[in-house]
C-alpha cells in the first residue's frame, strides 16, 4: 500500500498562512512543537510565528491572518 502524500488526517486546512506549507504535527529532538495554536484558532509552524513576532514592535504584535492581538 502506497502512502498517500496528502494524508486525509491533515486536510487543506492545515496549512500555516505564513510558509504557505503543510502543517507537521509532533516535537523536534529539544521536546518543542512544530506547530503552535493561537486564541483566536489560528495554527502556525513555531518558528514562523516567532519570525513574525520578532518583526514586529511591541505594541502590534498581532494574528497574521486576523490581526488579533495575541
Amino acid at each position: 500500500m502506497v502512502k498517500k502524500w496528502w494524508d486525509p488526517k491533515y486536510s487543506k486546512d492545515s496549512i500555516c498562512a505564513i510558509t504557505q506549507t503543510r502543517l507537521r504535527p509532533g516535537k523536534n529532538k529539544y521536546g518543542i512543537p512544530y506547530i503552535i495554536k493561537l486564541k483566536c484558532n489560528h495554527v502556525f509552524y513555531t518558528s514562523a510565528l516567532f519570525c513574525w513576532i520578532d518583526k514586529c514592535t511591541t505594541d502590534e504584535i498581532k494574528c497574521p491572518v486576523c490581526r488579533c492581538k495575541l
